[in-house]
């Protein structure tokens, strides 16, 4: 009996045991934090706006990769080939990107692909494409066992990155062995697989890819064809009359193997395509979609030819490019890296165009394969400028453009300057300045465009003399281009006495607010910048140099360095804004939501925030912006995304919600459109997703600079150019915002590579190129777009993080381009992140990614000590304060307080 009361007891205990461990899960996923309801909304069925938004987004996706797919190379005209339902043209296709297509990447864009459309099933079902089924089986089989086999077997499932960083092994994916294509025991007869596949058709198609994701970068190796993928291609490309290649990276790769094999006729570059993008390439293989893409970056025949490239990775003792970032000697751990931007302003085209204009040795045309803004048609146009005018600072140039071909298609029309050189201020001689993408034109049609753009558009950054934008007298050759190195025609624009953008002179720029001076000069480093000159012993030709790899004092001290107290900054009582008031009549957020920013009603209607209120704003915003009911402010929910605005593994928990919305092709392939439309359709078309879910926010645009190739994140940017990104961003943010919905540009700024950035990363450029290059597309987003939300990057812009660069927050984007917003730090977990820094220097929320798991508080804990402590009182007290404006008035313009 006492065995049995024991038993009982025990059981009892367990029990017991069991529902408090259950509460405490329930209580920790309910009450704590909002897993729960990401779990359970996982169940629920999709509601009618998110089923018509998924629709039109869907639709969205294909009119951008029809236009955003890059014919590169049609030698003899092969394609389009010709197909119907009923002329199937019968195809064989290689390639384990074939059947395992990249459709998105890892990190933080990692999206749900199962609903992707599979590149072979596009071909058939789209393109009127009969598939050799034995090479699909081959792929299917090596896939998923590693074994050559044709047995009949099903299709793997599309695979995505869904880890929050991404999987590494998805990079480069193994090859079918050539050797299995000789293989004899796989048919009775006797014959081989590429007996059969040539008997089945002459012409293949080989699909290359490379992926990428946050936390790691490509090495040029890893950019050019693995031996596995060298050995199918020799075996395709030496036994069949017609080769395809399709390039599903985007990332550029080392194409240098195109000319070594006659029969490799075409090449498309297709990137990441996204949920229905398999189907433009379809449409662009049969005809029915006359491609009209062009190039973002420039397709060198030596990835290592980048003048980037020798700073961007650590090199071995033979020049060659590791895997590894440079790091300081002389700082401990994982910790304290750098990389110097030795080319300025040499950045992509600008360079390679520069060079071949003004060195006689440099060989061009082996340097290049694709220049920037190439891409191929199916019929040909005739473009030239028939007229110039200036009225009142505007440059308007008409261009016509006649299709002389046999198809109707769409054309690029792309305008860059040459300006005037001294050597005073260094300048690219080719330089984007404006661009449209045509209409669809028919076979003897000609149409007629006008583009303008500013004066002001012109000028170059002088961080010398006058420390201000200047416009330098003398000739400037507007060229219309048929891409960044061939010219159509021209005119010359002079300027004839040079004009100073500073008060001294000329005034400021007519889009700036203040005048635009230097607020980088830290960051200069040492004055080894690329030139005109090419100077071979240039840091930018050999990498660093011994004495960098040891962090200068100054590096040392950005370390350690506090936030300053009230009286270093010289701060009173009397500088302590209003708050904790009771007004007489309540002010709602939804009351403020038509109130100018400058406008004094927003103090009153801050008065009414406590300082823990203020406190909980500025320091617990991951995923989500703080609710206060009684105030009328909604809790903001911002997925992340460059490709899709939704949920992930992370997010949702946090948010308490699980919705995903559609996979849009990569970034670049809305800036191969080069086309403002398109861009503007996206960011309608993610506006509409976002109300369906709940969405206020989304972490995107991303528009950092392709500096190189090898950033591992370069699939979420838009282009090596500057104008380029910033112009298509614009669009998109001008959409989105108009839908109500936040959009936070990023990652803000000089933010161009991935491995080691996070770990106390230091950037060293020169103030020029800082502005031209990495700042424009921003600019561009705010000025044109009109952003309301701005997210900042790990890395350090001379001794300041960017996340506390008060020249970066305060003085250029809010003093200078007039931003009206917040500040987001992207997500704050390494040490070098300071919330008081922040929020002292402009910043004004941190994605605290740990405060959710701990209950909600931490950061804003730090905040609130500081604004209590008799020391840092009245500046950490006004410092919240102002990222508590900027944050609700960005909230009072989304669609939850709007509607």
């Amino acid at each position: 009996m006492s065995s049995m009361s024991k038993k009982k007891r025990n059981w009892l205990i367990a029990l017991g045991a069991l529902i408090v461990l259950i509460v405490g899960v329930l209580y920790y996923a309910f009450v704590i934090t909002s897993a729960g309801n990401w779990f359970l909304a996982k169940f629920k069925p999709d509601t009618e706006e998110q089923k018509l938004s998924y629709t039109t987004a869907t639709e969205t996706i294909e009119q951008i990769t029809d236009e955003g797919f890059v014919l590169m190379q049609n030698k003899d005209n092969f394609l389009p080939i010709a197909t119907s339902e009923d002329h199937k043209v019968k195809l064989n296709v290689f390639g384990t990107r074939s059947v395992v297509t990249l459709f998105n990447s890892g990190g933080s864009t990692a999206t749900d692909v199962t609903k992707a459309v599979k590149l072979e099933d596009a071909l058939r079902d789209v393109g009127n494409f009969e598939l050799n089924s034995d090479l699909l089986y081959l792929h299917y089989n090596f896939y998923k066992n590693g074994k050559v086999s044709i047995k009949e077997t099903a299709a793997p499932k599309n695979r995505s990155d869904s880890e929050i960083l991404g999987e590494t092994n998805n990079m480069i994916l193994p090859e079918v062995p050539a050797t299995a294509y000789e293989d004899s025991s796989l048919y009775g007869d006797g014959s081989t697989l590429l007996d059969q596949a040539k008997s089945f058709s002459d012409t293949a198609l080989v699909v290359l890819g490379r992926g990428g994701g946050e936390n790691t970068d490509l090495t040029p190796a890893q950019l050019s064809l693995a031996e596995d993928e060298a050995a199918m291609l020799d075996v395709v490309a030496n036994n069949f009359e017609h080769v395809v290649v399709i390039i599903n990276s985007a990332n550029v790769m080392q194409l240098d193997f195109l000319n070594d094999y006659p029969a490799i006729k075409s090449v498309i570059w297709i990137s990441y395509p996204g949920e229905t993008g398999t189907k433009s390439l379809a449409k662009i293989l049969n005809g029915t979609v006359n491609p009209s893409g062009r190039l973002v970056d420039t397709w060198p025949a030596d990835l290592m030819s980048n003048p980037a490239a020798r700073n961007y990775n650590a090199l071995d003792s033979n020049g060659v490019m590791t895997g590894e970032s440079n790091k300081y000697t002389n700082i401990e751990g994982d910790s304290g890296y750098f990389s110097h931007y030795a080319e300025g302003i040499y950045v992509g085209y600008k360079y390679y165009e520069t060079r071949h204009a003004t060195d006689s040795s440099y060989n061009y045309d082996e340097e290049v394969l694709f220049p920037f803004g190439h891409g191929l048609s199916y019929t040909t146009f005739k473009k030239d400028i028939v007229d110039m005018n200036e009225e009142d600072g505007t440059i308007t140039l008409r261009v016509s453009v006649e299709n002389t071909g046999d198809v109707a298609g769409k054309d690029v029309i792309q305008i860059y300057s040459n300006p005037p050189y001294t050597g005073a201020i260094e300048k690219a001689s080719v330089n984007l300045v404006t661009f449209k993408k045509t209409n669809m034109i028919e076979p003897g049609q000609t149409d007629y465009y006008s583009l303008s753009f500013s004066i002001e558009d012109l000028a170059s950054y002088d961080e010398k003399e006058h420390k201000a934008y200047v416009l330098e007298a003398g000739n400037y050759e507007l060229m219309l281009m048929e891409n960044a190195h061939d010219k159509l025609d021209s005119e010359i624009y002079k300027v004839q006495k040079e004009i100073v953008y500073n008060e001294e002179h000329d005034g400021k720029r007519s889009t700036d607010r203040q005048v635009a001076t230097n607020q980088f000069e830290d960051a200069f480093f040492v004055d080894d910048y690329l030139t005109r000159e090419w100077n071979p012993n240039s840091r930018a030709f050999t990498g660093p140099q011994e004495a960098d790899f040891t962090a200068p004092q100054a590096v040392l001290d950005a370390l350690t360095a506090k936030v300053p107290t009230d009286s270093e900054l010289g701060l009173s009582e009397a500088d302590l804004p209003q708050f904790g008031r009771t007004l007489e009549q309540t002010i709602k957020l939804a009351e403020m939501k038509d109130v100018p920013y400058d406008d004094p009603r927003w103090d009153e209607f801050l008065s009414q925030l406590t300082l823990d209120e203020m406190a909980n704003i500025a320091g617990m915003g991951a995923y989500q912006l703080l609710e206060i009911e009684r105030l009328g402010v909604p809790k903001t929910l911002q997925p992340d995304g460059s490709m899709a605005i939704a949920s992930n593994i992370y997010s949702g928990p946090i948010m308490g919600t699980e919705g995903v919305g559609v996979t849009y092709a990569a970034p670049g392939v809305l800036a191969a459109t080069w086309n403002q439309d398109a861009a503007y359709l996206m960011g309608t078309s993610v506006g509409q997703e976002a109300q369906a879910f709940g969405y206020s926010g989304w972490y995107s645009p991303a528009m950092n600079i392709h500096r190189t190739p090898f950033n591992g994140r370069n699939f979420e940017y838009y282009s090596e150019d500057a104008v380029l990104s910033g112009k298509i961003a614009a669009q998109v943010v001008k959409a989105a915002r108009e839908k109500g919905v936040i959009t936070y540009i990023k990652h803000f700024a000089v933010n161009d590579k991935e491995k080691n950035a996070r770990y106390q990363f230091f950037v060293w450029s020169n103030e020029q190129a800082i502005r031209e290059i990495y700042l424009k597309p921003f600019e561009l987003a705010v000025k044109e777009g009109g952003s309301l939300g701005v997210m900042s990057s790990f890395n350090f812009i001379g001794t300041s993080w960017a996340g506390a660069h008060q020249g970066l927050l305060t003085e250029v984007l809010r003093n200078e381009w007039g931003f009206e917003g917040l500040v987001l730090t992207d997500a704050n977990m390494y040490p070098h992140m300071d919330p008081l820094k922040m929020i002292y220097a402009g910043g004004d929320v941190s994605l605290d990614v740990m405060a959710v798991w701990q209950g909600g508080d931490n950061q804003n804990k730090v905040m609130l000590a500081a604004a209590k402590d008799p020391a840092t009182k009245i500046g950490a007290t006004k410092s919240l304060y102002q990222a508590s404006k900027n944050t609700l008035f960005a909230v009072s313009r989304t669609w939850k307080v709007t509607e």
